[in-house]
């Protein structure tokens, strides 16, 4: 997390040391404010104000997603808003995390149909054989090598 009256390149550096993408914004108080996100520091970059106060770019009136949400419903949100980005908050009103779309892409998108273009329902018990070892596709749609299925 990061205040509204830290610097735009204090920002940068705390996503560039953590290797992350956006940061939780708070106020004085320590509430949630908003988000500041790459695509807000390059716009401050690009407009020659590295030492602005990361309320100046940040996005307000963020909108979050609860610990067990729905991927779904999440990427819907996404989608709606033109966000990258959602704090994932807590039963206690506190914010656990961030949810961003590369997240919902390794949990949406199952890497199994991009490599094979099958979805794993399509080859269990059916026989198949995987091509790289030659082991039959087990119930979960994995071969015994874990390459892939047929």
């Amino acid at each position: 997390m990061i205040r509204e009256d830290d610097s735009v390149r204090f920002a940068a550096e705390e996503m560039k040391k953590h290797n992350i993408g956006s940061l939780i914004v708070i106020d004085n108080r320590g509430k949630v404010s908003g988000i500041i996100t790459e695509r807000d520091l390059v716009r401050a970059i690009a407009e020659g104000n590295i030492n602005s106060t990361v309320s100046n770019y940040m996005t307000r009136n963020v909108i979050g997603v609860t610990e067990n949400f729905d991927p779904n419903q999440a990427l819907q949100v996404m989608l709606d808003h033109g966000f990258r980005h959602l704090p994932i908050i807590g039963k206690d009103g506190r914010v656990k995390g961030i949810l961003s779309i590369r997240d919902l892409a390794r949990t949406l998108i199952d890497p199994h149909y991009l490599t094979y273009g099958k979805e794993p329902e399509e080859v269990r018990g059916t026989g198949i054989a995987c091509p790289v070892c030659g082991v039959e596709i087990d119930e979960y749609g994995y071969c015994g090598c874990g390459s892939g299925s047929g």
